[in-house]
């Protein structure tokens, strides 16, 4: 009886290390994910209810918080979203040592466009919760190639950001990343295009 007592005692105590395991994972997923425009989130001051809001990120990346007005938190991730509230009601002298929390509600749709030599071309959007896709799954996420595809010059074009005052232009070798050859991962971002030649015979 002690036996399968202890036994029972092993396998909750084992439960309850994976169970948190899984939580730590998602939390540190979580707060590393990048706010965009019109994801829904909820911001809330630890010990002040009064400055808690529920808002979509508008189409430049703010949102408005109760004493301190519009700040933009687009284009962070939620763990640095969080420092600059923090920073800012400290700097104002708001607040001492606030807690700042940001639970992302509802995430914004992520786009990225695939043209040319693939079986469905079209829009394909990113799973929700991530910031990017590796590119040869967003090419399969689109019908996967055809048979003339030039998989060793893929054309990507990321669109312009605040760091980057024009557009940037990437050429991959997918061919070698689905043989095996090239270990580097090409990660492709929301509102990428990413165009696939026709093979010259």
């Amino acid at each position: 009886m002690k036996a399968i007592l202890s036994i029972a005692t092993l396998l909750l105590l084992l439960s309850l290390q994976l169970l948190q395991a899984a939580n730590s994972s998602t939390d540190t997923k979580h707060t590393a994910y990048l706010l965009t425009p019109f994801d829904k989130v909820t911001i809330s001051v630890y010990g002040e209810p009064d400055l808690k809001s529920q808002q979509r990120i508008s189409d430049q990346g703010t949102v408005s918080i109760p004493l301190l007005g519009e700040l933009k938190i687009g284009d962070l991730s939620v763990s640095d979203a969080q420092k600059q509230i923090e920073s800012s009601f400290t700097s104002e002298r708001y607040l001492v040592k606030p807690v700042v929390t940001i639970n992302v509600e509802e995430f914004a749709p992520k786009l990225i466009t695939v043209v040319g030599e693939v079986n469905n071309p079209g829009s394909i959007e990113i799973p929700p919760g991530q910031n990017s896709l590796p590119i040869q799954i967003a090419i399969a996420e689109a019908g996967g190639f055809t048979g003339a595809a030039q998989k060793n010059a893929v054309r990507v074009t990321r669109a312009t950001t605040e760091k980057d005052k024009q557009d940037s232009k990437h050429e991959v070798d997918v061919s070698s990343i689905l043989d095996g050859k090239n270990d580097a991962i090409f990660l492709a971002h929301p509102n990428d295009i990413i165009f696939i030649d026709r093979r010259l015979f």
